[in-house]
């Protein structure tokens, strides 16, 4: 064997464990970021009209939506799944760059005549938050200029495949002497709990009825919080809760960090360069 061969041997043998070393550190790094977690921030939404005199701070058109979407996408953020997000944190797939989870709290009907098909146009998927009470209601009086979807509407939303469906209570969503989960001052810890739980089950009973599935989510309403409806909510089987804090998420493959998720609501007043602002937190 003459030399020259022995030393293209050598050189091959070197360019071969060069190229496993790279592709050892390469996996490593991606397992590393992995355990560091995926920064996911959450965008809230509320009701979309058509009239710019109509907003507020829970109301955008849907031109201010389309923008966002428009300008998430050049900016190279992602639209995910929360059934995504769930598999990954429970370390069972993955998550692109950059991504970003969009939700419309309440179920208003105007996601289904003005928002759903811009979804669709754009592909890009979104989570709604539904009101248990009000899309019973909207299904048992079906009045075409009702306020909320129904659960008719709702299903036909989640048959696409681009809309996923959580809860937003069943009948916490009303401003009387309880707002959302917030404790009575004179509420034992087992009365608390025993309405929570009827609020979970009724909610689930249905949705059940309609046939319309809700994935393992719960978001707060009116962002209120309180500590013992964590517990109470994960003991009912919830894997995902969701505040009305602003801060962006870090997503790792642990369980435990779906719970108490914070989200942007974006306000009809706000800037699509608003909106951006807040989404480089994430970068």
């Amino acid at each position: 064997m003459n030399n020259g061969f022995k030393g293209m041997l050598l050189y091959g043998f070197i360019l071969l464990v060069v190229v496993a070393v790279l592709v050892v550190v390469s996996v490593c790094t991606q397992d590393a970021a992995a355990e560091e977690g995926v920064y996911l921030p959450v965008l809230m939404y509320h009701d979309v009209c058509d009239n710019p005199a109509f907003v507020d701070d829970y109301t955008v058109t849907l031109e201010q939506l389309a923008a966002d979407i428009d300008a998430l996408l050049a900016r190279g953020f992602t639209p995910v799944t929360l059934t995504a997000v769930m598999q990954y944190a429970q370390a069972q797939g993955k998550l692109p760059q950059n991504p970003v989870l969009i939700v419309f709290d309440d179920g208003y009907r105007s996601f289904y005549t003005r928002v759903f098909p811009l979804l669709q146009a754009k592909d890009v998927p979104a989570v709604v938050s539904v009101i248990g009470r009000q899309a019973q209601a909207a299904q048992a009086y079906a009045e075409d200029t009702g306020e909320f979807m129904s659960w008719d509407m709702l299903r036909e939303v989640a048959a696409s495949g681009l809309v996923e469906l959580q809860s937003h209570s069943s009948g916490l969503h009303v401003y009387k002497c309880r707002p959302g989960v917030t404790r009575l001052s004179c509420e034992s810890d087992a009365a608390y709990t025993q309405m929570l739980v009827e609020d979970v089950q009724h909610m689930h009973a249905l949705a059940q009825t309609a046939q319309v599935t809700l994935l393992p989510a719960f978001a707060y309403p009116y962002g209120r919080l309180e500590p013992l409806a964590e517990q109470v909510l994960r003991a009912q089987g919830v894997q995902v809760t969701m505040t009305s804090e602003e801060h962006v998420n870090v997503i790792t493959r642990s369980p435990e960090s779906l719970y108490l998720l914070g989200r942007l609501n974006r306000s009809g007043k706000m800037s699509t360069e608003d909106v951006l602002l807040f989404m480089e937190r994430a970068m």
